[in-house]
């Protein structure tokens, strides 16, 4: 990105510790200022007391570049442990009765599945809304929702074809009913803006698109209609006293997104989070979305002009980074690329390629050289 100010933030190739590709969706490659914050990590380990000052100044701050992001307020995050976790803590939080109901779509990534599928046991009903043309609109959900629904879980931008929903419209409509929105940011935060505030709860991986490490998950938590969502599980850092003879009578969990924490974080992964946000904010994300929607847009072009059925939207405001097109033999397809030092993802029947702001038009001049070779 040679005009914008994610390219003065990296400076150079060099920023970057491995090759890259089209592979976000997936893993990003190591900043070196990445690298560099979990080093700082591994110092702090060594200075005691000191140590633990470091790393919870450095969790205050992750948060507070968080909730820049998303638009909301550093006591509205929680960082646990992945975003499977997140999603199953709030499936576990919900007061489902049997005859109670969730609605999710085909394009859902299995973390966004599972955990209602294991409520079915409770007589839970999961509906699955169809796909038209590889994309679920907020219209299709809202039309599966009822009396009975508790929740809709939708991906902002699908893993599985690069699609974006409007996610505010759809709060916009939910809002008037009792029907909370679970919003999964994990291919769209880092990348295009999110608004925390335009859904119920908002929940993210850590090591795709936002530059870190695994070992962490986002869980993003709107208090206007959750006040009364409390965690099913509890540890030392969910509740508010944590000492004294009364910890053996009961407990009083946080009021804000922090009782969803149960222990510490992977600090790891918040130090190589801070850092890696802070990247992020320094290009500006509406910089970035710029700059990804308009390469997306010649990868489009380019995936055409070769025939291939693309199934990401050419629109810009209905996609993101990442960039699918069918394939029966996709995952054959990603291995010959790899074999060129092309990252890309292949399966489900459909290859991905993923762009971010570290990508530009070199890339696309090798893809364009490759490509043909390995359909």
């Amino acid at each position: 990105m040679d005009d914008g100010r994610i390219a003065k933030q990296k400076k150079s190739l060099s920023d970057w510790t491995i090759a890259h590709g089209f592979f976000s969706g997936a893993e990003t490659p190591t900043h070196t200022a990445v690298l560099g914050a979990v080093n700082d990590y591994l110092t702090a380990r060594s200075l005691g007391p000191g140590g633990r000052e470091r790393n919870a100044e450095t969790e205050r701050l992750c948060k507070i570049n968080l909730a820049m992001l998303l638009h909301g307020q550093p006591e509205q995050i929680a960082i646990v442990s992945s975003a499977s976790e997140a999603i199953s803590m709030v499936a576990r939080s919900i007061d489902f009765a049997p005859g109670d109901n969730v609605v999710i779509h085909e394009l859902e990534f299995p973390s966004g599945v599972l955990p209602w599928l294991a409520l079915k046991a409770k007589g839970v009903e999961v509906r699955v809304v169809a796909h038209k043309e590889w994309e679920v609109g907020a219209e299709d959900l809202l039309a599966s929702v009822d009396d009975r629904t508790k929740l809709v879980l939708t991906s902002h931008v699908s893993y599985l074809t690069g699609a974006r929903l409007d996610y505010r419209k759809l709060y916009e409509r939910l809002t008037q009913t009792n029907t909370l929105l679970v919003l999964d940011a994990t291919q769209s935060l880092g990348v295009v803006p999110v608004d925390m505030m335009q859904a119920d709860i908002v929940i993210c991986s850590t090591y795709k698109w936002l530059l870190s490490l695994h070992g962490g998950g986002v869980l993003a938590v709107n208090p206007g209609r959750t006040a009364d969502l409390l965690p099913a599980y509890v540890g030392w850092r969910s509740v508010e006293e944590r000492a004294g003879r009364e910890r053996f009578e009961s407990f009083a969990y946080h009021a804000d997104a922090r009782r969803f924490e149960l222990g510490y974080p992977s600090y790891p992964t918040v130090y190589a989070l801070e850092r890696s946000t802070r990247l992020l904010l320094a290009a500006g994300i509406d910089e970035i979305e710029r700059h990804v929607l308009a390469l997306g847009g010649e990868l489009i072009a380019l995936l055409e002009s070769l025939g291939l059925a693309v199934t990401t939207p050419a629109e810009p405001a209905r996609r993101a980074g990442n960039i699918s097109f069918l394939h029966e033999a996709a995952g054959e397809v990603a291995e010959r690329l790899l074999d060129r030092r092309i990252f890309a993802m292949g399966s489900d029947g459909r290859v991905r390629l993923s762009v971010h702001a570290f990508n530009d038009r070199s890339d696309l001049e090798r893809l364009r050289a490759c490509l043909p070779a390995c359909l």
